[in-house]
């Protein structure tokens, strides 16, 4: 089923819920629709102190066979932690879930990256011919705190060990919704882009007032993928659109013109 929103945005008011220093390029590219971005960050990322194990994993990471990053910000933070070292990274193979977080890890000057072709979750790396068979292999994971396990608990039945660092902490942010209340209340955002499950859950406890939620529900949702579609519908959320892949472009895209709606 395909749901269109418009192919102009002209006017018209985007909520965008990413974290502050992670919303450039998004509002950059909405505004040249002609479109005007409302700034609601929904989480808090911090990076976390790093002792023991986790610490000694970073030091020693060219023991590793896979070193997988999660996401951007587990690249940028990664490489706050190691200084920008990133000899030992060099010296491993890397797994990238998504193309923005191969793009980051690019950008740092480490090209010895494997990504899916297609798709960009744990169940699209976990098809990569590469990771078939992993007997006596060592995996890192390195992520923010919380998570799936689907990716971990996959590796270690193919013959892998597998240990994590968790190199930022996410916490609900403390943003002032009052703006945004009064659109919502007065049927003046067109959208709402989402780009986690924990961004969802963070938006519904910033606005959780029910005239505000019941409006919240009516309004187009564009999110990043299947998963984050899923829990919206269980929600209840009545218009969702899916981005075709994990990127601010697809996700305006779909904003533009809808890739899948429920």
């Amino acid at each position: 089923m395909t749901c269109t929103l418009s192919k102009e945005l002209a006017g018209k008011r985007i909520l965008v819920t990413r974290p502050k220093h992670q919303v450039a390029e998004l509002n950059r590219l909405i505004q040249a629709h002609a479109g005007i971005n409302i700034n609601l960050p929904v989480i808090d990322v911090q990076a976390s102190e790093l002792l023991g194990q986790e610490s000694l994993f970073l030091q020693k990471i060219e023991t590793f066979d896979f070193v997988f990053f999660i996401s951007v910000n587990a690249v940028n933070f990664a490489l706050q932690a190691i200084d920008g070292k990133i000899q030992g990274l060099q010296k491993t193979k890397l797994v990238a879930v998504g193309k923005a977080t191969a793009d980051a890890l690019a950008e740092n000057g480490l090209t010895n990256v494997l990504r899916p072709e297609q798709g960009f979750n744990s169940e699209a790396i976990l098809a990569m011919p590469e990771l078939q068979s992993l007997l006596e292999m060592r995996c890192l994971i390195i992520r923010g705190d919380g998570g799936r396990e689907l990716l971990a608990a996959s590796l270690r039945e193919r013959g892998a060990s597998v240990d994590y660092v968790e190199v930022y902490q996410k916490s609900l942010a403390n943003s002032d919704t009052q703006d945004v209340c009064v659109y919502l209340l007065n049927d003046e955002l067109a959208a709402v882009l989402i780009y986690s499950v924990v961004a969802l859950n963070n938006l519904l406890l910033l606005l959780a007032k029910d005239k505000i939620k019941k409006q919240l529900l009516i309004t187009p949702l564009v999110v990043i993928s299947q998963r984050v579609y899923l829990a919206a519908k269980k929600i209840g959320f009545t218009k969702i659109i899916i981005a075709a892949e994990a990127s601010d472009a697809a996700m305006v895209n779909a904003l533009l013109n809808g890739e899948a709606c429920g």
